[in-house]
């Protein structure tokens, strides 16, 4: 029997992965000059750029108070949390505006608050609520 330099048997082969195209599908609705923003599926590396280009129209066209409903975000990545955090920063800096936070999921809840975000942002249990945050 031959011996190998290899601790195991060597095999040629090839992988072929094919990514699944994810999507994040965003719904807008503008309540009380609060422009909500639903969000459904997982808010991470390849939907948060489309989060983020969706709520800077909303700016560029002078809305500057949002509600962020995120019942239907099962998953968020840190790139959703800097989206979260750089829009809410740049809406409070520059437009005396803010980015609440709506109906998270207890395991992105549980991000939030690991991460202490819940101490920055201003979340609440749904998206009435949060939008009644701009009043109070």
């Amino acid at each position: 029997m031959a011996t190998s330099k290899y601790p195991f048997h060597p095999i040629d082969f090839s992988l072929l992965v094919m990514r699944q195209k994810v999507v994040m599908k965003i719904t807008e609705n503008l309540k009380n000059n609060v422009c909500r923003i639903y969000l459904n599926g997982r808010f991470d590396a390849d939907t948060c750029g489309t989060v983020e280009e969706s709520i800077r129209e909303n700016i560029n066209e002078g809305r500057h108070k949002f509600v962020l409903d995120m019942e239907s975000v099962s998953f968020i990545a840190s790139a959703g949390l800097r989206v979260v955090i750089v829009i809410a920063k740049e809406l409070r800096r520059n437009y005396d505006g803010d980015l609440h936070v709506a109906s998270l999921q207890p395991n992105v809840n549980r991000v939030f608050e690991i991460s202490g975000l819940d101490n920055v942002l201003r979340i609440f249990d749904d998206a009435e609520a949060a939008t009644r945050g701009f009043t109070e």
